[in-house]
């Protein structure tokens, strides 16, 4: 990924979107097949379907549920026993565009070539059932599920991924930055696709997995093409007729909101098809699609619950309220209220699940090492200087103070969910430990003015601002803290808080001292696939070195030649996105953590403790936990919400 931008994303942090720029043949093949749930494809014993779609089978409105299922359909284990058919999943949408496109995604839609598997570590097939890699990460074959059909019964196929790739994201009209790069498609067979890259593309198949997977498989073909230039030279006036203002307008709608659109017209391949757009004020509505390809080990077709009613509920305390009574299915209220919640889960019917955060802190501390002045800058990448501010902050205080108790010390690290856990580098330098912290200071810096300043190189105070984002309503309460512990040692540290927009430009343009932002990169896929806060790789959410990052995706044209040690860590990574191999990345990206460990580029000051999630006690199947905070796992619909179901009352 050492390229110039080349996609745009959007940061979820704290309840808030925020968008960043990612700066991000014949051949004998690396045969890969992901693990999952497809070895026992097609072995069900028996064809069921949904009563309300056999009535339409009999009354000669629909086919057989076996002409409507694939050859070999996937078969989903539950999660707990085979569920039953029927009922209405009642859920609550903001009213964000934002929020809401990626709620109404999250449970029903994410079906992709590739899937994460319910635990969130590891790739499973999905729409394709197996594919190949050659050795240079360059050319992808991927296995079409034979005989998967659009919502409407029309075909699904190779020929829709290659109007995807070529005619959809690669057509600069429609897409203006494509999120995996220049690619092509081609057709290989009637269930076989090719995708090539002009250069290696590793962790291709990773990002399949995320919502960014949509991309290649929610192009229907024979109902798009009448809205493309390139096909029909009438486009505007067909566009108009379901008020669009023309084709190229309809098309970027189509995958510019989650892939669900303002359109239900549109045919797709999710398990609930939209009878409302979604871009309706009051409510948004999806019923089951008639020709889902996935069945249950009976052999019954998937989805049991028949439709899901999303309601807009704007305000918090009113979606709350409704909660605590029993009319919100499934809900994640804030942990303030969680002792609230819990009081009523009689009243309300529910149960609590826990709700394993992504990000790994709950704020990251980053000095500016490519600070403008060299004095700063010096002081800054003084790695002692750095440790002696960790001793000096009273992280179990901050963790009383502000988050109830909840959490515990921990560095800019992995979280202990994760398979990339060195405890030893989420605890470094943790103890609160004022002694150490000035017996490490006086080292560096043993004098001071007359109020107790240490005096830097140059004799003058060291003093320096931290900008903080009102992003986040904790960071400054954290901040306030940390400024404290360290005016204690001698630092003249102060918070300079101001809007998310304005911190994202200081540090764009190299202002700021110190900066705080997300502790993103707590679970296994976003630390390989957006390790921000490990490497300088994004300008300027990797804080800590804007001009490395800058050099990076640059390829050294402007920005500034980092340390040796980080030019190995993007050497490692350039060597993560160049292998499709999953273990040989996972042992890359350990190999890049090591060094973030001994650099100790920033500060960490608490893990986030597990969240907490309501669900309606009718509801089947529900997993034990779920995940947030994070584009890449869209959560909870890795965890299969198509073999969810209502218990009879």
């Amino acid at each position: 990924m050492a390229e110039a931008v080349t996609r745009r994303d959007v940061l979820r942090v704290g309840g808030v979107a925020v968008t960043v720029a990612v700066t991000g043949s014949a051949c004998s093949f690396l045969s890969t097949k992901p693990s999952g749930s497809d070895a026992d494809a097609g072995s069900a014993k028996k064809t069921k379907e949904p009563p309300a779609l056999a009535a339409k089978v009999k009354a000669g409105k629909l086919p057989a549920v076996k002409d409507r299922l694939p050859a070999k359909p996937l078969v989903v284990k539950p999660n707990e026993k085979m569920g039953r058919y029927g009922g209405a999943w009642h859920l609550r949408l903001k009213g964000e565009a934002y929020g809401d496109a990626a709620t109404i995604y999250s449970f029903a839609g994410y079906e992709n070539l590739v899937r994460w598997d319910p635990t969130f570590k590891k790739v499973v097939p999905d729409i394709a059932t197996s594919y190949q890699v050659n050795a240079d990460s360059t050319e992808y074959v991927f296995v079409l599920r034979e005989g998967m059909r659009w919502s409407d019964g029309k075909p699904f196929g190779p020929d829709d991924v290659v109007f995807a790739v070529q005619d959809i994201l690669m057509d600069k009209r429609i897409t203006s930055i494509p999120p995996f790069g220049d690619m092509k498609a081609a057709k290989v067979d009637d269930h076989t696709v090719k995708v090539t890259f002009t250069k290696p593309n590793g962790t291709f198949v990773n990002y399949l997995a995320t919502r960014r997977g949509a991309a290649l498989t929610d192009y229907p073909r024979h109902y798009l093409e009448k809205f493309h230039p390139k096909y029909n030279p009438q486009h505007a006036a067909e566009a108009k007729k379901i008020g669009f203002k023309d084709g190229i307008t309809l098309l970027q709608d189509v995958g510019g909101t989650w892939s669900f659109g303002r359109n239900p017209d549109k045919p797709t391949l999710y398990a609930w098809v939209l009878t409302t757009s979604s871009d309706q004020k009051s409510q948004v509505v999806v019923e089951r699609n008639p020709y889902y390809w996935k069945v249950d080990p009976e052999g019954s077709q998937l989805p049991y619950i028949d439709r899901i009613v999303f309601s807009v509920v704007g305000d918090d305390e009113a979606a709350l309220l409704k909660t605590l009574n029993g009319e919100i299915d499934v809900s994640t209220p804030q942990l303030k209220d969680k002792p609230v919640v819990a009081k009523y889960r009689e009243r309300g019917d529910f149960r609590l699940f826990d709700v394993v955060p992504e990000a790994m802190n709950v704020a990251c501390i980053y000095p500016n090492l490519t600070h403008d002045d060299p004095v700063k800058r010096e002081i800054f990448n003084n790695r002692n200087f750095r440790v002696g501010l960790s001793h000096a902050i009273n992280r179990q205080e901050i963790i009383t103070a502000v988050f109830q108790r909840q959490g515990e010390p921990w560095q800019v690290a992995p979280r202990k969910e994760s398979t990339y856990l060195d405890k030893e580098m989420a605890k470094q330098y943790t103890e609160y430990d004022v002694a150490t912290a000035n017996e490490i200071l006086d080292k560096e810096y043993p004098k001071k003015d007359a109020r107790g300043v240490r005096l830097g190189p140059d004799g003058k105070p060291i003093s320096f601002l931290v900008d903080v984002a009102t992003i986040v309503p904790t960071w400054a309460d954290v901040l306030s803290l940390v400024v404290g512990f360290w005016q204690k040692v001698g630092i003249d540290a102060h918070v300079n808080s101001g809007s998310p927009e304005i911190v994202v430009e200081r540090g764009s343009a190299n202002k700021h001292d110190f900066s705080v932002w997300a502790g993103e990169g707590g679970l296994d896929g976003v630390v390989l696939l957006n390790p921000y806060n490990y490497l300088p790789l994004l300008n300027p959410y990797s804080f800590f070195g804007v001009k490395w990052a800058e050099w990076y995706n640059t390829k050294g044209k402007t920005g500034e030649r980092p340390p040796a040690d980080v030019r190995q860590q993007m050497a490692l990574y350039d060597k993560v996105n160049a292998t499709s191999d999953m273990d040989q990345q996972a042992r890359l990206m350990k190999e890049i953590l090591a060094i973030a460990k001994q650099r100790f580029h920033a500060i960490g000051i608490a893990a986030l403790p597990n969240g907490y999630g309501t669900v309606a006690n009718k509801i089947g199947n529900w997993p034990k936990f779920t995940t947030e905070g994070a584009w890449v796992y869209m959560s909870p619909a890795p965890t299969n919400p198509c073999q969810y179901y209502i218990k009879p009352s």
